[in-house]
């Protein structure tokens, strides 16, 4: 597939990696994603279109009660592609994963755009109570996996904090959360970074979320 190389690119393997799917099985060759948000679902469509010339197939999915979008890009050749670029396919939660190299080597604009997709998706700003009573406001990302790849799991948001560091945004080491039981009793575990509120400014700047209302949260703390 003749693709360049792009932050671009970039921001569509960290939405992937974030709250994407990747599937490939036989025949078949497919990229989806599920929003609430309408408008998230239309910005997906045009980056796939700008990048591979592909537009998506919009479903509303209302099961459970709750309206849901999704969108899916049915194209083996596209699939076969990202695979080829180390986005990873299938289940995340059940293997082990690595930031692509070619990501890592970028430069500036590569990380800004992956970092964009991935804590779009799998960031949140929230704040707890010291125990002066003081807000301590903070920006953190958790992903869970499978307690077999824990370590590759840490590894992980180790490069993700390397990135970030690139940018001159601060966060903590990544460590491990909770665990969760899962049906087939087997354990996955979260695995997490913090950003601090005096590094919000810097994120806010050079990150930031597609989401307005953590963008307002953001910019109420500065």
């Amino acid at each position: 597939m003749d693709v360049a190389l792009s932050p671009s690119l970039a921001r569509i393997c960290g939405d992937i990696t974030g709250d994407g799917h990747l599937q490939l099985k036989d025949w078949r060759g497919l990229t989806s994603f599920y929003s609430k948000n309408l408008t998230d679902i239309r910005a997906m469509n045009d980056r796939f279109r700008s990048v591979f010339s592909i537009s998506g197939r919009v479903y509303e999915d209302r099961r459970y009660g709750r309206l849901r979008y999704k969108i899916f890009f049915i194209s083996k050749p596209t699939a076969e592609f990202l695979a080829s670029l180390c986005v990873p396919v299938g289940n995340k939660t059940n293997q082990p994963f690595d930031v692509p190299a070619w990501i890592l080597q970028g430069g500036n604009d590569f990380y800004r755009q992956y970092l964009r997709g991935l804590f779009s998706s799998e960031g949140s700003v929230y704040s707890t109570r010291t125990n002066s009573s003081v807000l301590r406001w903070r920006i953190e990302i958790e992903m869970y996996k499978w307690t077999k790849y824990q370590k590759e799991a840490v590894t992980y948001m180790n490069q993700i904090k390397g990135m970030l560091q690139k940018l001159h945004i601060l966060c903590s080491p990544a460590r491990l959360g909770r665990k969760n039981k899962r049906k087939d009793g087997t354990y996955s575990i979260a695995v997490k970074l913090d950003i601090e509120q005096h590094s919000f400014k810097k994120f806010y700047d050079e990150v930031g979320f597609d989401s307005e209302r953590k963008m307002n949260i953001l910019k109420c703390h500065l």
